[in-house]
């Protein structure tokens, strides 16, 4: 089957950034992740590591998550503390995540576009997974 889903760009940036998120978890990435639960709640970001003590404290919050995280992980794949393989449906998640950041490369304002061949956005994707490769268009109102 096939399916064709018509979605709002902010939509697909938050669809993106799932599965993406999804994939390095299940590969044991934890670092932009445990970023992201030490920022929550935080409404200024940029502010927020102006101040020298404030940006101690969410640096050591974002390291003691991303260790916890990580210790979980070695408990979930003993002994060595890491998965043998990739799994499962890891080309299917990063077919999905090159597909839809090619695709919002390819509608960004060509002035502010990133060179093509200077970042694997600008890249025409390369199929990894074992399902045919996303085919994502963009609708006109």
């Amino acid at each position: 089957m096939k399916y064709r889903i018509e979605i709002s760009e902010e939509q697909l940036r938050v669809i993106g950034l799932a599965v993406d998120e999804y994939m390095r978890l299940r590969m044991g990435q934890f670092d932009a992740f445990a970023e992201e639960l030490a920022l929550d709640g935080v409404e200024d970001r940029i502010e927020a590591y102006k101040d020298d003590y404030q940006r101690g404290i969410l640096n050591e919050r974002g390291y003691s998550i991303e260790r916890m995280f990580e210790a979980a992980y070695k408990m979930a794949y003993p002994p060595h503390g890491c998965r043998g393989r990739q799994h499962d449906s890891w080309g299917t998640c990063i077919d999905l995540v090159h597909a839809i950041e090619h695709q919002q490369w390819l509608d960004s304002p060509v002035e502010k576009r990133e060179s093509p061949g200077t970042t694997n956005r600008s890249f025409k994707p390369i199929p990894l997974g074992h399902e045919p490769f996303p085919k994502i268009e963009r609708v006109e109102e």
